[in-house]
């Protein structure tokens, strides 16, 4: 009978979930959530125990080799560069770690003449922004002669048919029949050399509206020509400064990656100055007699 007992399904009997009166109060713990911060604690507890009795049983005189090879960082030990190095030679072997260090200071190298080129392109060529960043929305007109004296001889305004001033310009290009005649206008006079009339009068308001609009509409180009120049020339600025730095960088990497491969050659060497201010540190070695 109680084999029958206990396969009959009974009811489970939950613990109370938190009252909607003291929600606000967070997570109702459980007897089993209890537990677990009981364990925990105690053996945070037990730890702390152990490692104060060690520290009072302590020998002040201890010393083991293992000190030479760790440092506290963050008020943690952690194994030395040159341990961390030391141990993978052993895994890898000698020869494998120098041909790695050879491949970073390849790349090391690279880098760096790369952006002190770089570097240097710019601080050339940042005079000449401003004129590169206005030359770079003319559209080239390209003009073919038939020999090599047309091309010695060639004058742009007479094959325009305009002043030497309008030559450079890619938009309003006015002929010399254009120009004559708003400079007879402008006198008060028609083609033929006579007074305007009243129709003429209006022909010639009408040009000198045409030619304000012209002088705006340049005005407006020239001045959003200049913003484009100085945006470029900032970021060129910023690039530069970019490049320098990391330039900069790659150099202390290189000097470190050289005194690490010097470091893990043959002969007999002792640390004069120690590393600091991100520069590697100072070996000598001893001087040997070459047969």
């Amino acid at each position: 009978m109680s084999s029958l007992r206990n396969a009959v399904k009974r009811i489970t009997h939950k613990e109370r979930s938190q009252p909607n009166a003291r929600a606000h109060l967070g997570f109702l713990e459980k007897k089993v959530d209890y537990k677990k911060r009981a364990l925990n604690y105690h053996a945070k507890e037990d730890r702390i125990q152990a490692m104060q009795r060690k520290a009072t049983m302590r020998n002040p005189d201890e010393f083991y080799f293992g000190m030479h090879k760790s440092q506290i960082k963050d008020g943690k030990h952690q194994q030395t560069e040159e341990a961390r190095r030391q141990e993978l030679a052993d895994e890898i072997g000698v020869e494998a770690v120098r041909i790695m260090k050879d491949q970073d200071l390849n790349y090391v190298r690279m880098q760096k003449q790369k952006d002190a080129k770089k570097a240097q392109r710019l601080q050339e060529n940042l005079h000449l922004i401003g004129a590169s960043s206005s030359s770079k929305k003319k559209s080239k007109h390209t003009i073919y002669v038939a020999t090599q004296d047309d091309a010695e001889q060639f004058d742009a305004a007479e094959h325009f048919d305009t002043a030497p001033e309008f030559v450079d310009r890619a938009f309003n290009r006015p002929r010399k029949s254009k120009l004559r005649k708003l400079a007879l206008q402008q006198m008060g006079l028609n083609e033929d050399g006579e007074p305007l009339d009243d129709r003429d009068e209006n022909v010639n308001s009408n040009v000198q509206k045409t030619t304000q609009q012209d002088l705006k509409w340049q005005e407006k180009q020239a001045k959003k020509q200049a913003r484009g120049a100085a945006k470029e020339r900032g970021k060129a600025y910023g690039e530069l400064e970019a490049r320098t730095k990391r330039a900069a960088v790659m150099e202390l990497a290189e000097a470190h990656l050289t005194v690490d491969k010097l470091v893990q050659g043959k002969g007999r060497k002792r640390k004069i100055k120690a590393a600091e201010n991100g520069k590697p540190a100072q070996y000598k070695w001893r001087s040997k007699r070459k047969r």
